[in-house]
């Protein structure tokens, strides 16, 4: 591969700076190094070539690609299920019956089907690429699969459980067939295990189904997804880690209504007790209006400096709020009126005492972020199941195996182990949860504990 440097240094054989695909093949896989060439620049650029760069689609989309697929063949498996039952009548849910995360799913993969064929039409490979790993690593792994691990553990097969596996089954099949002229292999070793079919490059290329793309459907869950970012990061903000609960999280009232069912949704992924719909965000958090002197001082001139002056004593929310829906505000300058927009603004927001605001794009999450006890007693308990279930994969046990737990641990964490010890034994498949003298030592949140687990 004749390619430029990180440095753009000219490419000679001699001079030790090309690249031998044949070492990266044997290293990275065919795919990864295609799929690279394809991400990292468009065709019709000089490609600087890093192996970093490829290491790093190895790891963040074939990886992720094939663990995906690991875990609904593992689960599949279990449940005695084969490709032939999947694509039949047993497992066919009517789109309409299933869940809303479902319908999600297809809708955003029906769409990804329509952007990459307008793509490809137009030759756009780097295009294609971005949009296929966006959607394995953001929307199917990190989303989709993450979200309904539960509904692959559950032991009665039912309507919902038919809808996973259906739904699962329809994206990574169309996946492999959507990714097969750019990853010829793994598609065609995962395509022949989940299809029995005889090869995927034998199959038609996916077409959308423009039915199944519901922008109704993707709205709501594409908030849910963009309010969960902003509250880890006020978590991140305030040093506390996702499993450890808080009471509550606040977020704007025009979104109660678009969120509808989705709020239990927002609770569980963040942790959250309640969720409150406010009007008046401005009773958690403050505001700072300056003016962003960069695009406001050619406009006005000398002016700017008044300006500055008359935010001062403007009300504060009111401006950010008409600014934010779009709309001028209007502000009395040295006699005149002036009508100011968003880019004229450089806006602060802070939280009040006891809480941690996070805003990106018009949207704010306010957490509480205060600590009861009984709070913390249920941070310690999911802390402990967290360091449980990497001791069950350590100890390579099925999914399936029944464990007992053993813990030596001070009084406050005892008791929160005992407060909970029903909803660890669920989580975990614990039989028993039983003080004692354990093996392997951990920090549960500033806490000294030892556990062990066998299989019963």
């Amino acid at each position: 591969i004749y390619t430029l440097s990180l440095h753009d240094a000219l490419p000679i054989w001699s001079a030790g700076n090309t690249v031998n695909p044949f070492a990266l093949f044997d290293q990275y896989g065919a795919d990864a190094l295609r799929w690279y060439l394809m991400y990292v620049s468009p065709a019709w650029t000089p490609t600087r070539f890093d192996e970093e760069g490829l290491k790093e689609v190895r790891s963040k989309f074939f990886n992720t690609f094939k663990n995906t697929y690991a875990f609904f063949a593992l689960y599949a498996n279990t449940d005695g299920i084969d490709a032939d039952a999947l694509a039949g009548d047993a497992f066919a849910v009517p789109v309409a019956d299933r869940p809303v995360i479902d319908r999600w799913i297809l809708s955003k993969y029906h769409r990804l089907v329509r952007d990459v064929t307008a793509a490809m039409d137009t030759y756009n490979h780097n295009t294609v690429v971005h949009l296929i790993q966006n959607f394995v690593n953001e929307d199917l792994s990190n989303w989709y699969i993450r979200r309904n691990r539960r509904r692959f553990w559950a032991s009665a097969m039912n309507a919902d459980k038919k809808a996973v596996y259906r739904t699962t089954f329809e994206v990574l099949e169309g996946l492999c067939r959507l990714c097969a002229p750019f990853a010829p292999f793994i598609t065609e070793e995962m395509y022949r295990d989940l299809t029995g079919a005889e090869s995927v490059h034998l199959a038609a290329y996916p077409v959308a189904d423009e039915a199944l793309i519901d922008a109704d459907v993707e709205a709501p869950m594409d908030l849910v997804r963009d309010l969960v970012s902003l509250g880890r990061s006020a978590r991140e903000d305030g040093g506390i880690k996702v499993r450890q609960p808080l009471s509550k999280v606040i977020v704007d009232g025009k979104y109660q209504a678009v969120l509808g069912d989705l709020t239990d949704l927002l609770k569980e992924e963040l942790n959250i007790k309640t969720v409150d719909f406010e009007d008046d965000l401005g009773k958690f958090i403050t505001y700072t209006v300056k003016p962003n002197f960069k695009v406001a001082g050619p406009i006005l001139g000398p002016k700017v400096k008044l300006l500055g002056k008359a935010m001062a004593s403007a009300d504060a929310a009111a401006l950010v709020a008409a600014t934010a829906a779009g709309e001028a505000y209007a502000v009395r300058v040295g006699g005149d009126t002036i009508d100011v927009t968003p880019e004229m603004l450089d806006v602060r927001i802070a939280a009040k005492d006891g809480f941690d605001v996070q805003t990106d794009g018009g949207h704010f999450v306010i957490l509480d972020m205060a600590l009861t006890p009984a709070l913390i007693a249920e941070g310690i308990a999911r802390e402990c199941i967290s360091k449980v279930q990497q001791m069950r994969k350590t100890c390579d046990f099925n999914v399936t195996d029944h464990i007992a737990i053993t813990y030596t641990a001070d009084a406050e964490v005892a008791a929160a182990l005992e407060t909970h010890e029903a909803f660890i034994k669920k989580e975990t498949l614990a039989e028993h949860l039983t003080a004692g003298v354990g093996e392997e030592a951990f920090d549960l949140n500033g806490h000294d504990v030892k556990l062990s687990v066998v299989r019963v």
